[in-house]
């Protein structure tokens, strides 16, 4: 169940930089409303477990209720909030850092998960034997 968590957050960091990509994507060839922006990269396949993003994000700051920690929630809340409010060469730069940001998340999350998921499973062993041997 732990490294279930783990897991998770992995896939939300991964579908994060999937919306960055878009979000690139998207300014890189048109300039369209930033609200618009945001629903159309969410609708985007590779993004089904952002559901706590909408376009309410950018012109409120809310935090959003995900899997991630705290400070990676407000991080992407700013980020969210900051979307739209600048020319696109800065919006591209805020979307990089973001990007950037998340992707160390990710990295940090997928160490994690590769040294948890080996203990729980030694654990599981552990106790399973030690299980057997006190009802035998």
């Amino acid at each position: 169940m732990l490294s279930e968590n783990i897991r998770n957050k992995a896939v939300i960091c991964r579908e994060l930089i999937k919306l960055c990509d878009n979000l690139l994507l998207d300014l890189s060839y048109k300039i369209t409303p930033a609200k618009q922006l945001l629903s159309d990269a969410l609708k985007s396949p590779g993004t089904r477990h952002l559901t706590f993003i909408s376009s309410d994000n950018i012109s409120e700051k809310k935090l959003p209720s995900s899997a991630l920690s705290k400070s990676e929630n407000e991080e992407l809340c700013e980020f969210l909030f900051m979307l739209g409010k600048s020319d696109v060469s800065t919006q591209k730069k805020l979307i990089e850092g973001f990007k950037e940001y998340i992707n160390n998340s990710l990295k940090a999350y997928t160490e994690k998960y590769r040294k948890n998921s080996k203990i729980y499973v030694s654990f599981g062993v552990l106790f399973s034997a030690l299980f057997s041997l006190i009802w035998s």
